[in-house]
This record gives structure tokens, C-alpha cells and sequence, in this order.
């Protein structure tokens, strides 16, 4: 709807007026989305041979974009949420970057386990269940963080940013778990998508930075929060085949 209005009030005289922040931010998704169609679409025509068959399981293609959006969509949000916790945007970077690198990183490294544990060989029951404590303890944080960060506020800023990792942890572990669980599932069944499982995400990755805070000006923070845990919850469905795609994209010589 801003976007309209904006480009009205150009049109009406008011040039001088406009949030040329919001325009640079849509020119920029429009690029990034532009360029990023280009480095994944392009070279699958190119080898559509090769990778027909691998192309033909558009889900999996679908699992990987809806992780990367909701893994950085949680993350620029989280940034946001302890910005003024520890009182410094450059502290609320450096902390929320570091933690949700680390401890999904680690829950990279357990995700094997997880999966034995509670998936009962079956990765897309330990990605489901996964998802589940993703948006448990998402949803917990956004009714829970204003208080917690309320009364602990005083602390020094050491005790502060030991806090805040603490708090990162669990839901950061958990967000590691669905791409190598998913990889492996997608491994199993096409060798061949791999790379572009990487490739879409990453891309996914790129714009979904961008993306967050244009919803952001719409729907709030805890918005996009609540859109990345959809997202988690739909993916798991989506490498099980549960979501019916009609639509295939043919390849043909």
C-alpha cells in the first residue's frame, strides 16, 4: 500500500517528501530477486538434461527457499528485539549474528543424533518436531521477551550479552536442524539437487534480508516472526509431499 502512495505523491508534486529509504529498499529486493533468478534458473535451462529429473521435485526446491526466508526473517528481527536490551545497535549485531551462527551451527552438528532420537529414522518426522519447537519457543519470546528484557535491563553489559546468548541458544539450535536433515533427505532421492538446494537457499538467504524489513514497515516485527514460523511449519510438509504442485516446470529440448 506504500508503495502506491508514494509513487502518487511523486507524481502530485511531493518528490521532496517521499521516504526515498522504502524505494531504495523495493529497487533493491527487485534486483536482488532479479539476480537471483538468473544465477538459479539459468544454468538448470542450460544443464536441463542433466537435471531434469531433479527439477521435476519442485517441493524440494520450495523446502530450501522457505528455510532460508525464515531463518533470517527470525534472525533481523531478533537483532531488532535486543537492540535496546544491550543498548547498542552494534552490540545487537555482533551478538544475535555470532549466537544464531554458533549455536545453529551446533544444532547442525546434533541434527543426526535428533533424528535417531526422535525421528525414529525418518528426517522428515525430526523436522517436523523440530519446526514445532522452533515455533513454540518463538511464539514464547514475543510474548515474553519485553518483560524479561524489562526487568534485567540494570545488568552490566557482560551479564547482558551472556543473557542474550543464553536466549538464543535453544531456538537457534533447533533452527539448524531442518537444512542438513532436509539435505540428507534430499540427498537420498537426487543427488543432482544438492548444489541447488545450497543455491536456492543462500539466494533465499540474500533476499529475504531485504525482505524483513519491508514487511516490517507493514506488519511489525513480530509479524515477520509469526511469517518465518508459517514458513518453518509448511516445509516439513512440503518435503513430504503433502502439499499437493500441480504446476511442474517442463524441460524439454
Amino acid at each position: 500500500r506504500a508503495l502506491p502512495e508514494l509513487l502518487a505523491l511523486r507524481t502530485q508534486g511531493g518528490a521532496a517528501m517521499l521516504e526515498w529509504s522504502y524505494l531504495i529498499l523495493v529497487t533493491t529486493l527487485v534486483q536482488a530477486a532479479i539476480l537471483s533468478a538468473v544465477l538459479i534458473l539459468l544454468p538448470l535451462w542450460i544443464r536441463r538434461d542433466a537435471l531434469g529429473k531433479a527439477l521435476h521435485r519442485l517441493r524440494f526446491g520450495l523446502y530450501f527457499l522457505a528455510l532460508g526466508l525464515a531463518f533470517l526473517f527470525i534472525e533481523i528481527a531478533f537483532i531488532q528485539r535486543f537492540v535496546l536490551f544491550l543498548g547498542h545497535p552494534f552490540y545487537a549485531v555482533a551478538v544475535v549474528l555470532a549466537g544464531f551462527l554458533a549455536f545453529a551451527g551446533l544444532g547442525s552438528a546434533v541434527a543426526a543424533r535428533w533424528a535417531a532420537a526422535v525421528g525414529r529414522g525418518s528426517a522428515v518426522r525430526a523436522i517436523a518436531l523440530a519446526v514445532g519447537v522452533i515455533a513454540v519457543l518463538a511464539a514464547t519470546y514475543l510474548l515474553a521477551l519485553p518483560s524479561v528484557f524489562e526487568r534485567l535491563l540494570a545488568f552490566s553489559d557482560a551479564a547482558k550479552i551472556a543473557i542474550a546468548l543464553l536466549l538464543i541458544a535453544p531456538l537457534a539450535l533447533f533452527m539448524g536442524m531442518p537444512f542438513p536433515l532436509g539435505l540428507g533427505h534430499v540427498g537420498a532421492r537426487s543427488e543432482t539437487f544438492i548444489p541447488w538446494a545450497w543455491g536456492i537457499n543462500g539466494c533465499a538467504s540474500v533476499l529475504s534480508a531485504i525482505l524483513a524489513t519491508l514487511l516490517a514497515m507493514h506488519v511489525g516485527f513480530s509479524g515477520v516472526v509469526m511469517i518465518a514460523v508459517v514458513l518453518y511449519l509448511v516445509a516439513p510438509a512440503l518435503l513430504a509431499n503433502r502439499l499437493t504442485i500441480r504446476t511442474m516446470i517442463p524441460f524439454r529440448s
